[in-house]
Parts: C-alpha cells; structure tokens; sequence
C-alpha cells in the first residue's frame, strides 16, 4: 500500500468519522447490514444455526496455494476447504467504559461454544465431509506483534500462515478496512475509538483433525459466569 493511498484512506475514515455521532444508528446500522449482506451472499457465507450465542458463519472455498500444516494436514491449491467469519450481530459489546473482564470471559466463551457447534455440524453433513482444513482472515492492530497474535489464536487451536500479499490483496484489504470500520461503527460503537482504521491482515488455519480433537463432543453450554451482560 502507498502512502498516499493510506493517506486518502485516513483522511476519507477521519471525514466519515466525524460526522457518524450525527447519524441514526438505526439508519447506519441497517445500511451497513446490507451491505454486508449482500458481500456475504456474493463470498457464499451462511449461518449454520440460529444459535444466538453463536459468533461464526461459515463458507466453502478454494486454497488459494499449497500449504502443510503444523499437524501434518496438507492442503493442495485449488482443494476445497471451509472459512469461517464472525457473525457481527452476535459479537459481546464493549460497555461504555471499554472492554472488561465480563466482556473478554463471554467473547471467550462464544468462540469455544461456537467452535464446538461447528465441529457438530460438519461432522454430520455431507457438504463437508471432504473438507479438511479451515481458514480465518483477521484483521488485528498493528501494534500486536506476530508473537503475540500467534500465542492468542493457538489458545483455539488455529495457526498463522505467513502469506505473500499481491497489489490487488492489499487493495482488497484496504477495502477491508472500511467494511471493518463501518461494522464496528454500526455494531459495537464503543469499541470504534480503542480500533485503529489501518490493521494487519492475519491468515489463519486450522485442520479438521484438530478442530474435531478440541471441540467435537464437548460440553456444549455456554458458563452462566461469564455471561455478558450490558453494562456489565
């Protein structure tokens, strides 16, 4: 990315920003869910289950290259494996004050439920049964080391694996950015001014083997202690 497209994209984030506090949340959030309709619809994203406490969707695509996995899983380019993609709506809020205790335990919480459930449903429909690997894209601050987003999704089981982005995937993700920033806007506003609107892009796998050895069969409620409650 230039610095003078990152520049534009700052100043056009800055313009918006200042003047969103003026707008019907109502309006910016039913927009902005539109819109994210309509990219889910065109990238094949769904719900698996109308689970409220669930905080994925799920999608099929294709391995853009060949890779291995730290568990011996190998993925051929072009073989067809599962992504996954937070269900924004579903997300714990930031109260007020930021981010709490409350608020990481639920977040917590709702991942390994969610992954539990997923690990449910591939295993007993056929659409995937031939996948064998999962992929994430996370979009972190850039003040996170890769040491630390390492240490963070290993605590689910996922991997990073180092990419070697072309112009059209930085642009993509400069595109990214503004989606991130307008479901942030829409869907947990208190978070908007702790997000930096530039962030590091993070792929993120997992294989079959490992998701079924860590979530299938699992206790599937979600701890009354670390619900999250608005507020809170």
């Amino acid at each position: 990315m230039t610095t003078d497209v990152a520049a534009s994209a700052i100043g056009v984030a800055t313009t918006v920003g200042g003047s969103s506090a003026a707008w019907p949340d109502g309006l910016w959030a039913g927009s902005v869910g539109w819109l994210d309709g309509i990219l889910r619809s065109y990238y094949g994203i769904h719900e698996f289950t109308d689970d409220p406490s669930c905080i994925l969707r799920v999608g099929l695509s294709r391995a853009r290259a060949q890779l291995k996995l730290s568990d011996g899983t190998e993925i051929q380019a072009d073989e067809l494996i599962g992504t996954l993609h937070f269900w924004n709506e579903h997300l714990p809020r930031y109260n007020a004050n930021g981010p709490n205790l409350a608020w990481a335990c639920a977040l917590r919480d709702r991942a390994f439920y969610s992954l539990r459930m997923f690990s449910e449903h591939i295993a007993s429909e056929p659409a995937w049964q031939a996948v064998q690997a999962f992929r994430t894209e996370t979009t972190l601050s850039t003040r996170l080391g890769t040491l630390q987003i390492k240490r963070l999704f290993q605590r689910y089981g996922f991997e990073p694996v180092p990419t070697n982005p072309s112009l059209m995937a930085r642009l993509h993700g400069l595109g990214e950015c503004f989606v991130m920033w307008g479901l942030t806007r829409a869907f947990n506003p208190a978070a908007l001014p702790r997000q930096p609107f530039l962030r590091d892009r993070h792929e993120l796998w997992i294989s079959r083997r490992v998701l079924m050895l860590r979530y299938a069969h699992r206790s599937s409620g979600i701890a009354n202690r670390s619900r999250y409650r608005r507020g809170a």
